[in-house]
C-alpha cells in the first residue's frame, strides 16, 4: 500500500503502528492478507479525527485529509485512489468523508472491499442557501464562526468535554480556504442512492441517535437500501460517534473489518 498523504493526521506512534502492520507483515490462519482501512474524516476536522482509530483495528489504516484533493468529490475521490495500490480497501467515512466514500465505491467499487458510513447520508438535496450561509460565515471569521452553532450537533448531551475540547482543537487549526472548498465540494456532491442501491458487498452504517445533522431515519434509509446493509445505533452518540465513545466505536470497526476479511475472496 503506497503512503495516503496525510497532512496532519497521523502521529508518530500511527505511523510506526501502520509500518509495523503494513501488509507485508500482516497474516491470517497462514496467508498473506493486503486490505488496508482508509479513514476519511469529517467537516470542519481533519485526518487526526481518527487518531484513536488508526492503532486499533486489525488491519493497515491510513487517514488523509481531504480538503486538498480537489475541487469536487470526484476529484476527491479520484486523488486517494491514485494514491492506493491494488490492494481492497475498506473505506471508512463520518459525514463528509462518507460522502467520499460512496464516490469512491462509484468510481472503482472492485477495489473497496467494504463500506462503513458514519453519521452519513447517501441523498443529496441541494441547499443553496445553507452553502452560501457557510462560505460567508468562513470568510468572515474562519470556522470560529460556525463552532459555537454547530458543535451542538456534533454531540451527545452526554459527551465528554474532552472529547469536544479535541475536536475543536482540531477545528481551529483548519484555514478558511480549505473549509471553504470543502463546503463547496459537500455541496456540490452528487446523489449516492444508486451506489448504496448496487453496493453488493458488505456495508455498515454507524449512527448517534442524538446526531443534529443526520436523522437517524435517513442513516436507517441508507442500510435498507443496500443489499447486504447493516445498522449500528451508538445510542446517546452524536455525529462524532468515533470521538464521543471510541473504545465501542473500534469494537464495532473492529468486527465489521474482521468479518470483511473473513469474506474477501
Amino acid at each position: 500500500m503506497k503512503a495516503v498523504p496525510a497532512g496532519k493526521s497521523q502521529t508518530m506512534a500511527a505511523l510506526i503502528a501502520t509500518m509495523l502492520w503494513s501488509p507485508a507483515h500482516r497474516f491470517q490462519d497462514g496467508a498473506r492478507v493486503d486490505m488496508h482501512a482508509m479513514l476519511l474524516h469529517g467537516f470542519p476536522l481533519d485526518g487526526r479525527m481518527w487518531d484513536g482509530q488508526t492503532t486499533a483495528l486489525p488491519i493497515p489504516t491510513s487517514a488523509p485529509t481531504l480538503y486538498r484533493q480537489g475541487e469536487s468529490m470526484a476529484a476527491w475521490a479520484g486523488n486517494l485512489l491514485k494514491a492506493a495500490d491494488d490492494d481492497p480497501l475498506v473505506v471508512v467515512g463520518c459525514s463528509m468523508g462518507g460522502s467520499c466514500a460512496l464516490e469512491m465505491a462509484r468510481h472503482a467499487g472492485d477495489r473497496i472491499a467494504a463500506l462503513v458510513l458514519v453519521g452519513a447520508k447517501a441523498e443529496h438535496r441541494p441547499e443553496p442557501d445553507l452553502r452560501d450561509r457557510y462560505v460567508t460565515a468562513l470568510r468572515a471569521g474562519g470556522v470560529r464562526q460556525l463552532w459555537s452553532d454547530m458543535a451542538g450537533c456534533f454531540f451527545g448531551p452526554v459527551a465528554e468535554p474532552a472529547a469536544i475540547s479535541a475536536a475543536e482543537a482540531i477545528a481551529m487549526t483548519q484555514s478558511a480556504e480549505d473549509l471553504v472548498r470543502a463546503v463547496e465540494v459537500f455541496h456540490g456532491r452528487p446523489d449516492a442512492t444508486d451506489v448504496v442501491a448496487g453496493w453488493r458487498k458488505p456495508l455498515l452504517v454507524i449512527g448517534g441517535d442524538q446526531d443534529g445533522f443526520v436523522s437517524m431515519r435517513k442513516l436507517t434509509a441508507v442500510a435498507a437500501g443496500a443489499p447486504h446493509g447493516r445498522l449500528h445505533v451508538m445510542r446517546g452518540c452524536g455525529h462524532f460517534a468515533s470521538l464521543e465513545r471510541p473504545a465501542e466505536f473500534n469494537a464495532i470497526l473492529a468486527n465489521f473489518i474482521r468479518s470483511a476479511l473473513d469474506a474477501a475472496p
